[in-house]
């Protein structure tokens, strides 16, 4: 093959283009990026957990202090932002005054007028300087740059109190009074650059977690699962981000710009914590300037595509039974009064569902492994498409690595998922695999929140950001994911695969290393995927040293997995929703 052609080919072969159009549906859309000149030329950064992440925007924040550039600016969205400190008896009041008021005419409603407490306490974010997270930005924005801050809330979640939203509530709560927080810090005339995102599915969230920041010349974009909250630096917190610098860079700036101009469209909301009212913006929010133009993509490099999700809003007039379902008319007041029925969004009104396409153009072209790392796998959908490569291709190996959000309901979605739509004719293999199943493995890691949501392919694929392995990631919260595809033979995305899997043999990071350079034994030998393999399977031919052997905690699963609670289709349609159904 001549040179030049291989990164075509390989373009082609693992990164979803207009040209792959067949039978899609409303939303689906291939990623902006389809050409050399802005898929190419990007520089990409791995932070695993959130203490590398942590430190890494001290130092873009730092960077940004110093600088003398023009148009400096450091945007953040975050699913939770905890940034100020949330005290156990917080109490939220649904509704509002307004709210309240004409709920008090409907005596079987009243129930969900009265105030709720937290009953839960969280500290804010400390950086690993010892600085407030807080602190950084109010610098930040006082010598000049700017400083925007885009948190989503739920309107329903944060109000209407049914069980399944009590976790919802507290993340609200702590964005809430963060957001206050940082329009105190700001100042009345940089207030406005603090606003909720209220444009969410209402059973689903703005769950996207970035950082753009750069100036005239240059932008640099984060993005991955990390939220600005405190218990991510927790030893007991697995977690990945990604920095992109480069055209794919400008590329997460428009999408932030997008969004907030969608909020800026939006009626003003207000939320009341603890007796103080709190308006989704005020009225000094302003547009966001465009981004700087990108040089454009000469080949080299990483070639990245940005991958979006953005939910279809789907209506009946009264909305789902299990709202309310003694009275249909005092159902439709609850859509109504609480913010479930939402608007398109008008920048994608029929969705947008990159994220999908890309996911399973991929996983349909592996050919040598799938590694997914995951908090949940619940989505039918992915397990079918990894079950149907299998058996297309007999010799794929599949490593699934799952640790699950103690915060999280149980439920049955992740067996339902693995034992009908993964497992399923794939050939036994009695000795040697710790599942029973020939070249699928699948891991648990106790007591950990794999919460990394990574999927590499091949050693040359990978797809990082805040998209989870359900369908909710698929088509109902909106996420931003990067794919990233190393045509130019780089190594990036080998040495991606190599620092994670040397995390779950209990290696330290080059990084980590503070007095001394040397790393652990076995961890350069790890980039050799044919012997680095073998960690996950006795059954797998490879030759590693002794030590380089999986943390003791990570146990694999005999498959098909244990049933301990029964599956049910209305509770999946609820917790892992698809936006695409009419509610």
């Amino acid at each position: 093959m001549n040179p030049s052609s291989k990164p075509q080919a390989l373009i082609g072969k693992y990164l979803v283009r207009e040209t792959d159009r067949t039978n899609w549906g409303d939303g689906e859309h291939a990623p902006q990026q389809n050409f050399l000149s802005d898929l190419s030329g990007n520089a990409v950064d791995h932070f695993v957990n959130g203490v590398a992440y942590f430190k890494a925007l001290e130092d873009e924040i730092e960077a940004l202090r110093r600088s003398t550039a023009n148009g400096r600016y450091l945007y953040l969205t975050a699913w939770w932002l905890g940034l100020a400190h949330l005290p156990p008896d917080t109490e939220i009041q649904p509704f509002g005054e307004l709210g309240n008021a004409v709920l008090q005419q409907f005596p079987v409603l009243k129930d969900y007028a009265r105030p709720v407490r937290v009953g839960a306490e969280y500290p804010p974010l400390t950086l690993p300087s010892g600085t407030l997270f807080s602190r950084h930005l109010e610098e930040l924005h006082k010598s000049g740059v700017d400083v925007r801050i885009l948190a989503w809330v739920s309107p329903f979640g944060a109000r209407y109190a049914i069980p399944e939203l009590g976790g919802i509530r507290i993340v609200n709560a702590q964005t809430l009074l963060s957001v206050a927080e940082m329009r105190s810090r700001f100042g009345e005339q940089g207030a406005g650059k603090v606003m909720l995102n209220l444009t969410a599915h209402p059973l689903g969230a703005v769950h996207c977690k970035l950082v753009v920041a750069g100036d005239q010349t240059s932008t640099r974009a984060f993005t991955g699962g990390i939220d600005p909250v405190m218990d991510r630096t927790s030893p007991a917190w697995h977690d990945l981000a990604v920095r992109v610098t480069g055209p794919a860079a400008a590329a997460v700036h428009r999408f932030f710009q997008q969004m907030w101009a969608e909020n800026l469209k939006l009626p003003v909301e207000s939320f009341t914590v603890d007796r103080h009212p709190i308006e989704s913006r005020l009225k000094t929010a302003t547009p966001v300037p465009d981004p700087p133009k990108p040089p454009d993509g000469n080949g080299t490099g990483a070639h990245v595509q940005v991958l979006r999700t953005v939910p279809q809003m789907r209506f009946s007039s009264s909305g789902p039974e299990w709202l309310y379902d003694k009275n249909s008319v005092v159902r439709a007041l609850i859509t109504a009064g609480v913010g479930f029925r939402k608007a398109p969004i008008s920048f994608a009104p029929d969705g947008l569902f990159e994220f999908k396409l890309a996911l399973q153009k991929a996983i349909g072209q592996a050919e040598k492994y799938i590694f997914i790392a995951d908090q949940a796998f619940s989505s039918q959908e992915i397990m079918g498409w990894i079950n149907a490569r299998m058996l297309a291709k007999p010799d794929l190996k599949v490593i699934l690595l799952h640790g699950g959000d103690p915060t999280d309901p149980p439920s049955g979605d992740m067996p339902e998922a693995v034992n009908h739509h993964l497992v399923p004719r794939l050939p036994q293999l009695l000795l040697g695999s710790r599942s029973g199943l020939q070249n699928l493995e699948m891991y648990g890691w106790p007591g950990t929140t794999v919460h990394c949501k990574v999927t590499i392919i091949d050693d040359v694929f990978c797809v990082v950001g805040s998209a989870n392995a359900m369908r909710r990631s698929l088509y109902t919260d909106t996420e931003l994911s990067v794919a990233v595809l190393d045509a130019t033979g780089t190594g990036l995305v080998r040495r991606l695969r190599r620092d994670l899997w040397a995390k779950y043999c209990g290696m330290h990071l080059p990084s980590e290393l503070l007095l001394s350079g040397a790393v652990d034994h076995g961890y350069d030998e790890l980039l050799d995927l044919d012997n680095a393999l073998s960690v996950w399977s006795e059954s797998w031919p490879g030759t590693l040293p002794a030590n380089v052997k999986l943390l003791p905690g990570i146990r694999g699963f005999q498959l098909p997995m244990p049933v301990t609670r029964p599956y049910s289709q209305e509770e999946h349609d609820r917790r892992d929703a698809d936006s695409r159904k009419t509610l």
